[in-house]
């Protein structure tokens, strides 16, 4: 690859930039004239690149890119890809270019590295107060997600003072939706839409004109209630005070789509019994201690279900048919259940559960499971029924009434359960959405195969 073609690739030339993908991957190129072309392009475009590579061949890479270009680049690639590429000796380096920065741009990029950077950029730079306080803000709350950058105004100006210092900051903020209205303590009295910027009088005072129905959300509260708030008021923008109303900062609709998707990511995680932190990345030392515990929990549960087998082994001896719908019975429970307790767990996470209401969710739960249940019932026993006339099956009838009423039965248990556990979790203190999954499969394994047996002991055996 010639250095012409590493030059139209930093100057966004398609082909080139296809070429130089193909040399990176390489073995014989000189490294250190693709990391000068690879740091010209836009860091998506040299994160891309990156994510072609070998993990070995990517450090050296990123080793060679410059101060600047390394940063922007790590930003660009997910926290999980950095947590990979970046060595002891890449983070004591990375350390010291964080050191250099603003603290509120060395926090917006220490809240999306991985966590081993941040506690060795913590480390080294001596645990800097004002860091770690600008951290803290970008945990979980809305402070991690606010922005400083806004327009604040005196009570005591004029809008032709606002409509100046708009201009004066338009290469600083990219989106404009709200001018806040603030007193000498920067405490949030009121703000003052767009649309009223053009429309008043350019010597009208700000305190005269504002809106005082201002929705404010506090630095310490929760990011998914934020998201809840913005929501049900429909704006596209939430001023963030202390708790002095002091203003802060604001939180935009870029960074609440943010905590849908990070929302989602995590409960997901945590429904399927793993840590929000764990990546595709995790190690086999990582991932053991993230996800035996529950391995382990859902052992305990398939062992008690293996226990209640084993103890209609003289039923199983006298119509070992009976063991081929176990698989049946179990799938249908565990399936009923996760559904039921999804939604719950859903409405609690989306603010649209009430206690009040729990009445009549059950009955609404059970009533759509019995209707499930009867449904897929009556399709196993006419199954089992139409194979009895092709395939020898002892009393083909009073099989396919077993399986019909088991499935009916284990239907219901289990989306009752699984509406209620996700209740008594949250009543108790726990996250519905961390342990729900494990109690949902130990319980309905457990009661679905009893309830298999007594019915098949009533009605078959």
């Amino acid at each position: 690859m010639t250095s012409d073609d590493l030059r139209q690739a930093a100057h966004g030339d398609a082909d080139a930039l296809t070429r130089l993908s193909l040399a990176l991957k390489g073995k014989g190129n000189d490294l250190v004239e693709l990391a000068e072309a690879a740091a010209a392009l836009e860091p998506a475009e040299t994160a891309r690149l990156i994510l072609g590579l070998r993990p070995r061949r990517a450090r050296v890479l990123l080793t060679l890119l410059d101060d600047t270009p390394s940063l922007r680049v790590l930003q660009a690639l997910d926290p999980s890809v950095s947590d990979v590429l970046l060595d002891r000796d890449q983070q004591a380096r990375i350390a010291k270019i964080v050191a250099k920065l603003p603290v509120e741009e060395a926090a917006d990029f220490l809240a999306e590295s991985p966590r081993d950077l941040v506690e060795v950029t913590l480390e080294a730079l001596g645990q800097p107060i004002d860091l770690v306080r600008a951290l803290d803000h970008r945990n979980e709350t809305a402070g991690a997600l606010m922005r400083r950058r806004l327009v604040a105004a005196p009570l005591d100006w004029t809008i032709a003072q606002v409509i100046d210092k708009i201009r004066e900051q338009s290469d600083r903020i990219d989106r404009l939706y709200a001018v806040y209205a603030i007193d000498s303590e920067r405490r949030l009295h009121g703000y003052l839409k767009i649309r009223d910027l053009l429309l008043l009088a350019p010597e009208t005072q700000v305190g005269d004109v504002m809106h005082r129905d201002t929705i404010m959300v506090s630095a310490g509260m929760d990011r998914a209630e934020v998201a809840r708030i913005a929501d049900r008021a429909q704006l596209p923008v939430l001023p963030v005070v202390d708790s002095e109303l002091r203003l802060l900062g604001r939180v935009t609709t870029d960074e609440l789509r943010a905590i849908d998707r990070a929302e989602a990511e995590e409960d997901m995680k945590l429904m399927s019994g793993l840590a929000p932190d764990s990546s595709a990345a995790d190690g086999p030392l990582r991932i053991v201690p993230r996800r035996l515990p529950w391995l382990a929990a859902g052992l305990i549960g398939s062992g008690t279900a293996a226990f209640v087998v084993g103890s209609y082994e003289d039923a199983l001896a006298k119509a070992a048919i009976l063991a081929s719908l176990i698989p049946i019975v179990m799938s249908m429970a565990g399936n009923a259940g996760i559904q039921a307790s999804t939604v719950t767990v859903q409405a609690q996470a989306s603010g649209g559960f009430w206690i009040g209401d729990l009445g009549g969710r059950i009955l609404r739960e059970i009533g759509g499971a019995l209707l499930n249940g009867l449904i897929v019932g009556i399709l196993v026993a006419l199954a089992i029924v139409g194979i009895g006339e092709f395939i020898p099956i002892e009393r083909p009838f009073d099989l396919g009434l077993t399986a019909g009423l088991t499935l009916v039965a284990v239907t219901t248990q289990a989306a009752t359960i699984g509406a209620l556990i996700p209740v008594l979790l949250e009543r108790l203190g726990f996250d519905p959405a961390v342990a729900t999954g494990v109690f949902i499969t130990t319980s309905n394994d457990v009661m679905g195969v009893l309830i298999f047996f007594l019915i098949a002991t009533a009605v078959y055996l």
